[in-house]
């Protein structure tokens, strides 16, 4: 959906219950909002097995005239499943596997939520590919992403003369045994030019490398590019042998990650007791994920992935489902 004219938007667009698979994309992607599109919706949909990114919502690439109006806004990405996405093997990436199962190109005002996301190579991207413009004000939350080839989350630009990420916010998803591929982006990848972001509530269980974040912007304990708090962090190797990846050099260690960058100061690296890890991402009644999520100053909306209530006598779960046992009467 590529909206061309700066005058009149595509707008109201709904896209939903469709099977999007075996495409053969080059540089192009799978399902894309492009240029002036707004208020849109893709829902309930099935994206899977195409060579590059899976669902992609894009802003300044000069396909509307005016960019005032040249940016993907408005719009909600819900219910989806995308999976087996990646472009190494593609011939406009060769062996680079830097698809994504959702990406936010230079979009603004957009909701990512209740959608589920494996086997492609970075799960969720917010970022902006044109210098000095922006993806904005985006909330991705109550998504599992789990088994993706690179990171699970990354936001910020790839290099320093990409676009920003700005306003951000990542809440609430559950994140599992990313970076299959090994590539040291971990779980959480923050990038470059980024300002005003939040990552709060999320569980994020690392794979056998133990890489839990790796971010590559200079941080400032002042204003730092990236609120982190209230997540639940875990590798089976234990808390000791976690690493940290910072611009200065990798920390080992969550109490040393937690001193040295005062991120995460309300967060615990626990296991958080999924009712089966290969599996099944519920959590059992002895999670420790159960009622600790922060709710101030945090959109964390009403529902969980599956549709259950998620306040619930004033306390939420942290990850992407809410424990239904909880359940106010």
């Amino acid at each position: 959906m590529y909206g061309t004219d700066a005058r009149t938007p595509i707008s109201e667009l709904v896209v939903d219950g469709n099977e999007v698979h075996h495409l053969k994309t080059g540089s192009s992607e799978s399902l894309v909002m492009n240029g002036n599109v707004t208020n849109f919706r893709i829902t309930h949909n099935v994206v899977h097995d195409n060579n590059n990114i899976g669902i992609d919502a894009i802003g300044f690439e000069r396909t509307a005239p005016d960019p005032a109006v040249d940016q993907a806004r408005d719009g909600l990405v819900s219910g989806n499943l995308v999976y087996n996405i990646t472009s190494r093997g593609n011939p406009a990436y060769r062996n680079d596997e830097s698809s994504d199962g959702i990406y936010v190109d230079g979009g603004t005002r957009i909701l990512i939520e209740q959608n589920v996301i494996h086997d492609v190579d970075f799960g969720i991207e917010l970022a902006s590919e044109h210098k000095d413009r922006s993806t904005s004000y985006i909330t991705a939350r109550n998504n599992l992403v789990y088994h993706n080839h690179t990171a699970g989350v990354s936001i910020g630009g790839y290099d320093p003369e990409r676009g920003h990420t700005e306003h951000c916010t990542v809440v609430n998803n559950t994140l599992y045994d990313n970076d299959t591929s090994g590539t040291g982006s971990g779980e959480l990848q923050m990038q470059r030019n980024m300002a005003d972001n939040i990552f709060a509530n999320n569980i994020v269980y690392a794979g056998s490398r133990c890489l839990l974040t790796l971010n590559k912007s200079q941080v400032h304990k002042s204003q730092p590019p990236v609120m982190i708090d209230h997540n639940l962090y875990y590798c089976a190797s234990g808390s000791k042998e976690s690493t940290w990846g910072e611009s200065s050099g990798p920390m080992t260690g969550f109490d040393t990650y937690v001193q040295l960058t005062g991120n995460d100061r309300h967060s615990r690296f626990l296991d958080p007791h999924f009712v089966d890890a290969a599996q099944d991402f519920h959590l059992r009644s002895d999670s420790p994920a159960i009622a600790a999520g922060a709710t101030e100053g945090v959109p964390i909306g009403e529902v969980d992935i599956e549709g259950s209530p998620r306040v619930k006598s004033g306390n939420i779960d942290i990850g992407c489902y809410q424990t239904k046992s909880r359940a106010a009467p």
